[in-house]
């Protein structure tokens, strides 16, 4: 059995003031994460085997200072949640990559419920606000240092993910509320690792969130966005591992298939 302990003690999450199956703890343990926890896909550039068992996630975030893409983060975080008593389901939705839409039902979130209340919450996405996401008809927007963000049930099973964008509503995924296992995703995990027309395999992506905003690596570019600000470094063969060490914290792993200009 996976001891949890380790996790919270990296993560700093307090445990005496933050203890109850209430939106409060889970924001909580929501911000904690993600403000540790980056996502990246070092493994998919590295060709090795994506972390997909609790210990295995475990040893990446507090051995390697790593974390992973959404089969990795949301699958660990579920069991973290349902550890702490939530009641978490896993769901599937469809990314809009912004010029059509990814592999149908290939990215995986979490739906949380709390007080008979369901909370969209995902550890596994690039750019999700640091809190659940109340699922309803409402319309409830979530203001994050990030931007702006809602959850909507458009009809009885299906959400929208949208974030405010360009003096719009623009859908980030799309999600069917209906609970799956693991091996639902197999398909979409081995797309996602292994072929080339998968955005994970073409280039490298590390983000995690901060306090002021978000740092992104990517193959060519440092992107430090600070409250609403963006300023980018360019990224070269002599400076990414001393990024990865100074922005993220990943200082002992190289990435093997990373091609920089």
């Amino acid at each position: 059995m996976t001891d949890f302990s380790q996790l919270e003690n990296y993560l700093e999450i307090d445990t005496e003031k933050y203890n109850r199956n209430d939106l409060l703890s889970l924001n909580h343990y929501i911000h904690q994460y993600v403000s540790h926890v980056p996502f990246e896909n070092i493994n998919v550039q590295n060709k090795q085997d994506i972390a997909l068992n609790d210990d295995s996630m475990l040893y990446k975030i507090i051995q390697e200072h790593r974390g992973g893409f959404c089969y990795e983060q949301n699958r660990f975080f579920k069991n973290y949640l349902v550890e702490k008593g939530f009641n978490v389901d896993m769901i599937s939705a469809t990314i809009n990559t912004g010029d059509g839409w990814a592999m149908a039902s290939s990215h995986m979130a979490l739906k949380v419920k709390v007080n008979q209340q369901n909370y969209l919450v995902d550890v596994g996405y690039a750019d999700v606000p640091k809190e659940a996401m109340p699922l309803s008809n409402y319309q409830e927007v979530i203001t994050d240092i990030n931007g702006y963000f809602r959850a909507t049930y458009i009809d009885t099973q299906t959400i929208e993910m949208c974030k405010y964008k360009d003096d719009g509503w623009q859908i980030q995924y799309r999600a069917i509320d209906a609970p799956k296992n693991i091996s639902d995703f197999e398909e979409g995990i081995k797309y996602n690792q292994y072929n080339p027309n998968s955005i994970f395999v073409k280039k490298l992506i590390v983000s995690k969130a901060t306090d002021d905003g978000r740092i992104t690596l990517s193959n060519s570019h440092l992107t430090i966005t600070d409250r609403g600000r963006k300023v980018k470094q360019p990224v070269t063969n002599d400076n990414y591992l001393a990024i990865l060490d100074n922005y993220f914290g990943i200082d002992n792993v190289n990435i093997l298939t990373f091609e920089r200009s």
